[in-house]
C-alpha cells in the first residue's frame, strides 16, 4: 500500500490543478450581470473598492489595485493603464485619473464612493457610461 500512496497523491493533485485551470480558463467567457447594489443603501460595514470588472461604453475592463494605483486592463486593447485617485468633488463624485500621457488624461468619474456607476471621460473628451459588472 505504501508503494501506491505517493503516486496516488500526485495523481489527485494533478487532477485538482486541471479542474482549477479549466475553471480559470472558462472565467473569461462567464456570463456577467450588472451589479444589483443600490447606491443609496447603507454600506453595512462593506468597504467599496475601485476593483473588479466594469462595462465602459461597448467594451469592458478589469481593475486591480496595485500599490498606490489601480491597474486597468481593457478587453479591447493591449497592455494596461494605471489610474490614481484624484479627488472627491463637493457633490460626492469620486474621480480617478490616468497617468499623464499627452495634453490630457483619461478619467473615471463615479457617482459616489460605491464605484458602481459613473462615466469614463477619454482624453479626447469622448464620454462613456460606466457600470460595475459581476461574474455569476
Amino acid at each position: 500500500m505504501k508503494n501506491y500512496f505517493l503516486p496516488l497523491t500526485i495523481l489527485l493533485f494533478v487532477v485538482s490543478c486541471e479542474n482549477t485551470y479549466a475553471e480559470f480558463r472558462n472565467l473569461k467567457s462567464a456570463p456577467v450581470l450588472e451589479l444589483a447594489l443600490d447606491d443609496t443603501s447603507e454600506t453595512n460595514g462593506v468597504d467599496y473598492e475601485f476593483e473588479g470588472m466594469y462595462k465602459v461604453g461597448n467594451t469592458s475592463c478589469i481593475v486591480k489595485p496595485i500599490k498606490m494605483a489601480f491597474q486597468v486592463k481593457w478587453l479591447k486593447g493591449r497592455g494596461v493603464m494605471n489610474f490614481f485617485f484624484d479627488q472627491i468633488t463637493p457633490d460626492g463624485k469620486t474621480i480617478f485619473v490616468s497617468e499623464a500621457s499627452g495634453k490630457s488624461r483619461d478619467k473615471f468619474v463615479f457617482d459616489n464612493n460605491h464605484y458602481n456607476s459613473g462615466v469614463f471621460i477619454r482624453e479626447d473628451g469622448k464620454v462613456f457610461t460606466v457600470k460595475k459588472l459581476m461574474l455569476r
